[in-house]
């Protein structure tokens, strides 16, 4: 079996190819791509894989585009952490998800679905698969936070998205900082924060830091083909962006 996996996050991408291995040391990772862009020229490049995994919000959009950009023949699985409604929606139209963490137990049902059903002469009905990527691309647009509830003392506060300059992890907790250099601790894992956030506004450069466009005042080179940015508010920590999101990054940065 020849897979592709669209996955923007290292460990989540490492750990389903592990277990994927652990269940068929046969299977045949073909690629592992981060962007729309980068999934669309491999999908016309190349000759397709038997199935993809692919996580619904990747480092420069969403990867329902990729049906738009390009004709995608073969059986898809999304990995999500999708509501109960999308997720019927994924199912009425006989595509299988993954809910992450990714576990084994989840991973071999969904391959038992390939092998029984996408096997057998599979075509993917483009209008059909379109109109779900429609859908529920709308009700990803309709996720994004318009504020963040903070804590402060024994009272509660919402903070607009819009006016918060990044969010940081440090020493295990999550903070948020505005462009008024206001800082507030959040009680969410940064991962969960991430998926609330428009992706076209905000960036995970990485395990620590994510980044409102409007934030970042200047990008240097950095060594080992890293980016390193200036960031305003400041902070007294450098935030580095790896070479593996360096591309997606520069995408984001000037919005293409």
């Amino acid at each position: 079996m020849r897979v592709l996996i669209i996955e923007d996050e290292y460990s989540v991408a490492r750990d389903l190819c592990d277990i994927l291995l652990e269940i068929n040391p046969e299977i045949e990772i073909l690629a592992i791509l981060e962007t729309v862009r980068d999934t669309v020229d491999w999908i016309d490049n190349n000759e397709h894989p038997d199935i993809g995994f692919f996580d619904i919000r990747i480092a420069d959009g969403i990867s329902f585009e990729i049906f738009e950009k390009s004709n995608v023949s073969f059986p898809i699985v999304f990995t999500t952490a999708y509501d109960e409604y999308a997720l019927k929606a994924f199912k009425v139209n006989s595509i299988d998800y993954l809910i992450k963490p990714i576990k084994k137990t989840a991973l071999e049902h969904a391959l038992k679905k390939y092998n029984a059903i996408y096997k057998k002469d599979y075509t993917i009905a483009n209008e059909r698969l379109l109109k779900v990527i429609r859908e529920l691309k709308d009700i990803n647009q309709k996720k994004y936070k318009k504020s963040f509830l903070v804590y402060i003392k024994d009272k509660i506060f919402p903070v607009d998205t819009q006016n918060i300059a990044y969010f940081c992890l440090e020493n295990e907790v999550v903070s948020c900082t505005t462009f008024k250099n206001e800082i507030f601790f959040m009680h969410q894992p940064l991962d969960k924060i991430q998926k609330q956030l428009n992706p076209e506004d905000f960036f995970r450069a990485n395990r620590q830091f994510i980044v409102s466009r409007k934030a970042v005042t200047s990008v240097s080179n950095y060594f080992h083909r890293k980016l390193k940015l200036e960031i305003k508010p400041d902070h007294n920590k450098e935030i580095i962006v790896s070479k593996l999101k360096t591309v997606a990054f520069k995408q984001w940065l000037t919005g293409v």
